[in-house]
């Protein structure tokens, strides 16, 4: 049961102003519109909580309304259609179900933002009206369309309106194997934040390079492979950056397989890149090199990814997950792929960090007896919150307990 806003403050013994920068014996103070008014050290004599304050969690890429799969298929195409087909299986309302319940869990363990992929419109019409800040994507596939046919669709798919105080909205052009050129360059020219499915798999490359293999198969099963059509001839994140989809504005999502060369041209454009360490584990995958990415000056993001492909959507399992998957990363790095970095990839950078004038997203959790160890408690062993506030309103006390 939550407790109306009317402003305040919380001293604690650390304050996370963000993943590098803490306050020990520190003070936040709210207002009543749910702003953070100031984040100081407090005055003497002030009786310190002892709890550590950290900014909300940012979950860069989510598909909530994904249900699990009743079974593991044994290789990437199949999964694609078992997606398909258990999407095809539930109703709007199994979608809005699995929506909130997934929201409910996320603000528990202080996950206060996500970037949600919206296949149906459902996703959409629930966060619209949600406290979950972040970024909700529409997504596009259509590898057949033109452009008469790209801009219709674009028509039927509205993204959030632009004053929604919580969640905005965006495109997913899925991936170069879904999503035909015409629908990715009409995709780009609304000029909206694009969250794109890259360099999975060597498939997807073989494909764009020669246009044979599976997923070429894959289209001409289902009807969307255009009569005469000619492959690219290149890797993806080349033919994404032939048709302008590699921005500022653009995460591109797991990255598997990248190219020679990839790198210096994601670093350059400014893009941002989400891996998923639950969907690494769930395919057995190798770990691509996240600190080489990072050492670029990629703002390298934090996601779960569906539960189709991951054992569940927590990011503090991911984090944990993270440590393990690369061990030379720091605590501190990981924790940044889970605030600042998701926020970066969202295009929403007031999230995942605490200052004047941004909103009073936070958890608390018991302090440690320093900051390394109390940011260990946090990355390396899922610790949960005791209490989340959001836009200064308390919404959950003595979370229950990760699972």
């Amino acid at each position: 049961m939550s407790r109306r806003a009317a402003g305040g403050r919380l001293a604690a013994r650390w304050i996370a102003l963000d993943a590098d920068h803490w306050l020990e014996g520190g003070e936040i103070v709210w207002s009543a519109e749910g702003r953070i008014v100031s984040v100081r050290r407090a005055r003497k004599g002030t009786r310190l909580e002892d709890v550590a304050v950290m900014p909300g969690l940012v979950n860069a890429h989510v598909h909530l309304q994904l249900p699990a799969l009743a079974q593991r298929p044994e290789s990437f195409v199949p999964w694609i259609g078992a997606v398909l087909a258990a999407r095809a299986a539930s109703t709007a309302a199994d979608e809005r179900r699995r929506i909130g319940a997934a929201l409910v869990a996320l603000t528990e363990e202080g996950c206060l933002a996500v970037g949600d992929i919206d296949s149906t419109g459902t996703s959409t019409a629930r966060l619209a009206g949600a406290d979950m800040r972040g970024r909700c994507y529409r997504e596009l596939t259509g590898f057949h369309l033109d452009r008469a046919g790209a801009r219709a669709l674009l028509r039927e798919r509205p993204t959030l309106p632009r004053s929604r105080a919580a969640t905005a909205g965006g495109y997913s052009p899925h991936a170069p194997y879904s999503v035909s050129a015409e629908l990715f360059r009409a995709a780009v020219a609304t000029r909206a934040p694009l969250a794109i499915h890259c360099a999975e798999v060597p498939l997807e490359q073989q494909f764009l390079r020669t246009g044979r293999g599976p997923f070429a198969e894959l289209l001409a099963r289902l009807g969307r492979l255009p009569p005469g059509f000619r492959a690219p001839g290149m890797g993806a994140v080349r033919w994404l950056e032939r048709l302008g989809a590699l921005t500022t504005r653009t995460q591109l999502v797991h990255c598997q397989e990248l190219e020679r060369g990839d790198v210096a041209r994601i670093a350059q454009s400014g893009a941002a890149i989400v891996v998923c360490p639950g969907t690494i584990e769930y395919f057995g995958r190798t770990p691509p090199p996240v600190p080489k990415w990072l050492a670029a000056g990629i703002p390298v993001a934090l996601g779960t990814d569906s539960r189709a492909s991951n054992t569940g959507l927590s990011l503090r399992r991911e984090m944990a997950r993270a440590l393990e998957l690369w061990p030379g990363l720091t605590p501190v790095q990981v924790l940044a792929m889970a605030t600042t970095n998701g926020a970066r990839a969202l295009c929403r950078p007031g999230l995942g960090r605490l200052r004047p004038g941004g909103h009073a997203d936070f958890c608390t959790l018991p302090a440690q007896a320093t900051v390394a160890a109390t940011r260990d408690a946090v990355v390396a062993s899922g610790a949960m919150p005791t209490a989340v506030w959001v836009a200064g309103t308390q919404r959950v006390r003595s979370a229950r307990p990760r699972r």
